[in-house]
């Protein structure tokens, strides 16, 4: 039975059970020696969860003072354990602020709480080095008790408490409790209906089967009969895990948490605690551990302490030798830069051939760095440009300089690799040159003129200022040739010649990838797998037939909608077609008879043409009125029948 409250009284024990000694190694572990547990130190590595009520009773404080206040009840119930020789170390704090984790809420019956608060320390808490887990609770439970634990079970996953929080401000009262469950835990009976026990408090001690001492005086010691249940349970080797010393509180309040830097076995580090739900809410500032409800707490893959889905671009690609990172959906980070592997051909001109090679990330070709010097239209200047300047040595064209400042002459194969020279575009630089010279010069050869533009830093620049204006590293210099240091190689040892992930037909990444510079597939929109030879399933808004996860209900009715659907479609097309037949119809038979009806009327008319004005002549006063007035029936009536038939 889980419930302390209903647990057996212990065996009467033996004088000679409780001699405290037990048999040990010694440090070279080569022999034993008997050792006595009253005389040795023992340590209760205690982990501390705080559920959400705990938090709630106590309205308005911060989870620092929350977490605070359990580090209290925790020193309290180390003041009392001190008695027993014994010390009481948190080892970790988990807080349920937001929501609890388990299965503890007020209402039902303890045994059922405590029975779910074990099942979750078992999956989640098993990594925490410890000797029992207690649960500090502001709920109240079905039968009003104080609190349970499991008996016997220190040193094991099984070793909980629950303690329920009565009264805020009084933390001994709490700290009490939860000294009473982990006594329990350990192996320690009630005090009640015992002989033996001798309680030198005439108002109770802490093991007294009612928490709360006679007369609500709170008990503060440990009975007789519970230190010698203590020394028996470490006889037994119940609690041997209790002689060894913790590492203090190593690994929850690390030694550098707070500094603000993100060292080893920390998740974040925001600083000092008071500024952390200003500067990172998602990070845990006294444990420097995320929050129980975060997933991450900084990156761009980070968003209000929640993780962004796969597939979310946290880096775009810089150029066309760079590639794009996007979200795992399992880190906050943005994954390594990886870029296509050196010698990738890059810098496709307007004939469609490629002037450049992927170096290191980027394509460095003279182009685009005399367009970033000279502007949009600058470009490379002729080989005469760096044939007549560059072999020179001046400020104006010089392969770099040496250890004393003085500019550096480009051997003859070198000259493509020294100082960048340009033509075309702005006439002065689109940078900022305020430490930096720059040159014009237009040169005649055999009657045509080249311009050659140059950048330089001073003869008495630093090196970095005078790099400025040499040709990069990576910059082709000739066929398969790449400038490095200023000299002009072979690119073919600059290639890693591992390769990529390849189908049967040999072919890298399938055709369908490019190979990065760690030698992995970065695979194209709609291919996917270690070489990209599997074709992505692309998602669409179109919706899906019901499957087989639709409630039996719904699916039936859904079946039942989709057969009638099927059935009113075929009669509906066959019904349509018969409308469609029987308007042509109506159509045809009405201007049959409007046709047969104007012929019938122009037959009467054509004898008689004055018919057709004979109505004007009402309005003919005198004589031609009364002359024509025997006319006036026939000329209404078919008046009338031109109305009827022609409307």
């Amino acid at each position: 039975n889980l419930e302390w409250r209903t647990r057996n009284v212990r065996r009467q024990q033996q004088a000679g059970h409780h001699s405290g000694l037990v048999e040990s190694r010694d440090a070279n572990g080569a022999g034993r020696y008997r050792r006595d547990v009253r005389d040795a130190t023992k340590y209760i590595e205690t982990a501390l969860i705080i559920d959400k009520a705990m938090f709630q009773k106590r309205n308005g404080s911060t989870r620092a003072e929350v977490v605070h206040d359990a580090i209290q009840v925790a020193n309290i119930a180390d003041l009392y354990f001190r008695t027993l020789n014994t010390r009481v170390s948190v080892v970790y704090i988990e807080t349920w602020q937001g929501q609890n984790q388990a299965k503890i809420d007020g209402g039902q019956d303890i045994s059922k709480a405590i029975s779910n608060f074990n099942d979750y320390t078992a999956r989640n808490l098993f990594k925490i080095d410890k000797d029992t887990t207690q649960l500090l609770t502001g709920e109240t439970y079905a039968g009003g008790e104080a609190g349970m634990s499991v008996p016997e079970t220190v040193c094991t996953p099984k070793a909980v408490g629950i303690s329920v929080d009565i009264n805020t401000y009084e933390p001994h009262l709490l700290a009490g409790t939860m000294a009473h469950m982990i006594g329990h835990n350990i192996g320690m009976g009630h005090d009640d209906n015992r002989d033996e026990c001798i309680c030198r408090d005439w108002h109770g001690c802490i093991m007294s089967q009612s928490i709360v001492g006679l007369e609500n005086v709170q008990p503060y010691k440990f009975s007789e009969c519970s230190r010698l249940d203590y020394i028996d349970a470490l006889r037994i080797g119940h609690g041997l895990c209790l002689l060894n010393k913790p590492n203090e509180i190593d690994g929850i309040i690390r030694k550098n948490c707070g500094n603000g830097i993100i060292e080893e076995d920390e998740d974040c580090d925001c600083g000092s605690n008071i500024d952390c739900d200003k500067t990172d809410p998602c990070c845990d500032g006294i444990t420097c551990k995320l929050k129980k409800e975060s997933q991450c707490a900084t990156g761009p893959c980070c968003d209000k302490c929640i993780l962004k889905p796969p597939g979310v671009i946290c880096r775009d690609a810089l150029n066309e030798c760079d590639l794009p990172e996007y979200c795992t959906g399992e880190s906050g980070q943005c994954p390594a830069d990886v870029y296509k592997k050196n010698g990738n051909p890059c810098g496709m001109n307007s004939t469609g051939f490629s002037t450049g090679y992927c170096f290191n990330g980027v394509c460095p070709t003279t182009l685009s760095q005399c367009e970033r010097v000279w502007g949009y239209s600058g470009n490379g200047a002729d080989r005469v440009c760096y044939e007549q300047f560059n072999t020179k040595g001046t400020s104006n064209g010089h392969c770099g300089k040496d250890a004393q400042g003085n500019f550096l002459k480009c051997e003859p194969e070198n000259i493509q690799c020294g100082s960048l020279q340009c033509k075309d575009g702005d006439r002065t630089p689109v940078e900022d040159c305020s430490e930096h010279q720059y040159f014009r010069t237009i040169i005649s050869i055999k009657g045509i003129e080249y311009e050659c533009k140059s950048i330089s830093g001073s003869s008495t620049a630093g090196a970095a200022t005078a790099q400025f204006g040499l040709v990069r590293e990576g910059t082709p210099c000739g066929d398969n040739l790449i400038c490095v240091n200023q000299s002009c190689v072979s690119i073919f040892p600059y290639i890693d010649q591992t390769k990529c992930p390849s189908n049967h037909n040999n072919l890298e990444c399938s055709g369908n990838g490019d190979c990065t510079n760690t030698n992995k597939c970065f695979c194209k929109f709609g291919w996917t797998g270690p070489d990209c030879s599997i074709q992505a399933h692309i998602t669409t808004t179109y919706a899906s037939p019901v499957t087989s996860t639709t409630p039996e209900g719904l699916s039936a009715v859904m079946e039942k909608k989709t057969t009638r659907y099927a059935n009113y479609h075929g009669s509906n097309t066959v019904f349509l077609v018969g409308v469609l037949m029987s308007v042509v119809g109506g159509v045809f038979v009405t201007f049959a008879l409007m046709a047969l009806c104007y012929r019938k009327k122009t037959t009467r008319l054509k004898y008689d043409p004055p018919y057709a004005k004979k109505p004007m002549a009402k309005y003919v006063s005198g004589a031609n009125a009364n002359a024509n007035h025997h006319h006036s029936q026939d000329d209404i009536s078919l008046d009338g029948s031109k109305i009827m038939f022609g409307n």
